[in-house]
């Protein structure tokens, strides 16, 4: 195995809250980053807070928006804003296991001046993609979808 670069922690914490049965335990829990920042967290179709799969996404989406502006810095192109759309879909494997298959990304970026145009958007898309450090760590198919 390769030696670490850097470290990126977290803290997670869960505490029982009434019944604990696979019906019934509450999945309600609290994510810390770096001291300060905590996110609520809980399953699939809570309302509490976020979701495993939802951060999943979020990290795909936020990783290929980095290593995109990255790019578009180093071919000195003025991005004034950039947004995306991403979702995870969780697909039930023939084994029976679940596992996110698919992660889409619908990035739309806004460029001030000259954009480069859709052929050159869609190569900067892909080179984001083949450097981005978390889509190289995760063996889901990734959709890119500029808007």
């Amino acid at each position: 195995m390769a030696e670490a670069v850097s470290e990126h922690r977290i803290e997670l914490a869960w505490q029982r809250q009434g019944v604990f049965s696979h019906e019934g335990f509450e999945r309600q829990h609290q994510i810390r980053f770096n001291d300060e920042l905590v996110v609520a967290a809980g399953g699939a179709g809570n309302a509490y807070g976020s979701d495993p799969e939802q951060m999943l996404a979020a990290a795909m989406a936020s990783c290929h928006m980095m290593t995109f502006l990255a790019l578009a810095s180093k071919k000195r192109l003025q991005v004034l804003s950039y947004e995306d759309e991403a979702v995870a879909e969780l697909e039930q494997r023939e084994d029976g296991k679940f596992r996110v298959g698919r992660i889409r990304l619908s990035p739309k970026a806004v460029f001030e001046g000259e954009a480069p145009d859709a052929e050159a958007l869609q190569k900067m898309h892909a080179k984001a993609h083949d450097h981005c450090f978390i889509a190289n760590s995760v063996s889901c198919d990734v959709a890119i979808t500029p808007r």
